[in-house]
């Protein structure tokens, strides 16, 4: 299989010389050419026994379409098929498959990996190409194709347009070229397909291990089964490893990658790019390079601890944790300015029997609060939040809140809330400037000072608990707030959690039993909270 280098560095498609007789001959529009065409001046069909060239064997078609919206059907052999200008449909050899490596307990080796080698030109248009067994070679041109490589080691390359390039089985190359491109590896995602398997327990473990360069334009590539080589190229990419060790290069631009299964090597290249997850044995490496700003999302890694090196906070190690918060393997990162930890466990909220995960709170049970000693909780709830939710509203991104970042060494660890949750705040400059030795900030409001970020997530859950009336908590150490029903916080809220809320608390339904429902300390607003953050 090709090195990246070496598919770099090619940028013409190879053209080869084009014979005057034993070519199956198209008119100058659509045509279905297959083996039962007999529109060619000299006589020429598919699989008629009739290719005069040196070195192919009788039934190596050569197809030259033409113009015009064509399908065609090359059947039996090592074919040559240019489909013209058009939106053609070009099939060779796909109804004759049977992979050159064989897999134990489903199918033997191919008995001849060289009888059905395609080579296929889409030409201009939006061209469908599909191909059997061997190794084909498929180019689509110029426009929006769609490229299917079927069984073996093939070659695709989509050209101009938004591609898809899908490999199938085998070790494949692709290349996306210019444009908004789809590349698969192997098969589509979320299909089973017997052969792909962790290599661990695969039997083949290189069936699979696929070349995939995007090229230009923001794409979207797919590796797949066994250890894949994935670049993005110039755009915002879009890359997913899939299972086992894959090598990963997001390149220049704002590239998305989530390595999947097994011991990755992740590099971000140029700009802000975010990593998603991670597994033991993973190396991450954001890069350094152009707008740079880069984000290392663990959501949904299960328990971890994030250990950072003394010398440079972008670089460090992420332990992965098993139930009794013992090591099971590790993940190292380098060159990442913003980690998001997991919260798997949950934030860690006080109660008399010991810190308990947010999530796992229910009505009833007991927590310590700083003002009125041990209360029970009268009502729980959560909000799930999706990348489309963060997209369509960033203002509701999550804030996370580092270790430490406010003052006295709290909160004890790392604590991700939502933006309007408020925390504690309580220093001199507060009864300097407000006459009050305790207040309240939403988090939102700390994001100017060191250790607070807002900060990018795929999805994540917002938790919340309440009290007959309002409470200060302790959340990871730190305190913070229980939630407050508001009128804007009750109507960003599903119609069964408004229902459940009014028929515990009915007098939440007015204007006055809301503002009976007091906070716990003075709010601070924005303008006031930049003061307790100057310097």
């Amino acid at each position: 299989m090709a090195t990246i280098d070496e598919f770099e560095d090619a940028t013409q498609n190879p053209n080869p010389p084009r014979g005057t007789d034993g070519i199956v001959m198209g008119t100058m529009v659509g045509d279905l050419i297959d083996g039962a065409y007999t529109g060619d001046k000299d006589g020429d069909m598919i699989d008629a026994g009739d290719n005069i060239f040196p070195g192919n064997a009788p039934n190596d078609d050569i197809v030259e379409a033409g113009d015009g919206d064509d399908t065609v059907i090359s059947g039996l052999g090592s074919d040559t098929v240019y489909g013209g200008n058009g939106n053609d449909l070009i099939e060779t050899g796909r109804f004759a498959s049977s992979p050159d490596r064989g897999f134990p307990g489903l199918y033997g080796d191919d008995a001849d990996p060289e009888d059905d080698r395609d080579v296929v030109y889409g030409g201009e248009g939006d061209d469908v190409v599909r191909s059997g067994d061997d190794g084909d070679t498929l180019y689509g041109g110029v426009g929006n194709d769609t490229l299917d490589g079927g069984d073996d080691d093939d070659l695709l390359w989509g050209g101009y347009g938004d591609d898809k390039l899908i490999g199938g089985e085998g070790a494949d190359t692709l290349y996306g070229e210019a444009g908004d491109d789809v590349l698969y590896g192997d098969g589509f995602p979320g299909v089973f397909d017997p052969v792909e398997l962790p290599d661990d327990i695969d039997p083949r473990p290189d069936n699979n291990t696929d070349l995939l360069f995007g090229g230009d334009g923001n794409d979207t590539i797919y590796g797949g089964d066994d250890d894949d080589t994935l670049k993005g190229g110039y755009g915002d990419d879009l890359l997913y490893g899939g299972i086992d060790d894959d090598y990963i290069r997001g390149a220049q631009g704002n590239d998305t990658i989530i390595g999947g299964e097994g011991a990755d090597h992740i590099f971000g290249g140029a700009d802000r790019d975010l990593i998603i997850g991670g597994t033991a044995g993973d190396i991450v490496n954001g890069n350094e390079r152009g707008d740079d700003y880069d984000t290392l999302d663990l959501t949904g890694s299960g328990p971890l601890r994030i250990i950072y090196d003394a010398d440079n906070a972008e670089n460090g190690t992420v332990q992965f944790l098993d139930a009794d918060r013992n090591v099971t393997g590790e993940m190292i990162f380098k060159n990442i300015e913003n980690v998001i930890p997991c919260f798997t466990p949950g934030t860690m909220i006080a109660t008399p029997k010991g810190e308990v995960a947010v999530e796992s709170l229910r009505p009833g049970d007991k927590v310590i609060t700083r003002d009125n000693g041990i209360q029970e909780i009268a009502w729980t709830g959560a909000k799930a939040m999706d990348w489309q939710t963060f997209t369509a509203n960033p203002h509701l991104k999550p804030i996370l809140i580092r270790q430490g970042a406010l003052g006295n060494g709290l909160p004890e660890r790392d604590m991700m809330v939502s933006p309007n949750h408020r925390v504690l705040v309580a220093n001199d400059r507060t009864a300097l400037y407000f006459d009050e030795h305790e207040v309240l900030v939403a988090a939102k409001h700390l994001v100017s000072g060191k250790g607070v970020h807002e900060v990018e997530s795929i999805g994540t859950t917002y938790h919340h608990f309440m009290f007959d009336q309002h409470q200060v908590v302790l959340s990871n150490g730190a305190w913070t707030e229980s939630f407050q029903p508001g009128d804007f916080t009750l109507k960003g809220m599903g119609n069964a959690q408004r229902n459940e809320i009014f028929e515990l608390f009915p007098d939440l339904r007015n204007d006055d039993g809301l503002e009976s429902y007091a906070s716990a300390r003075r709010t601070l607003k924005r303008h006031e909270a930049r003061l307790l953050m100057m310097k």
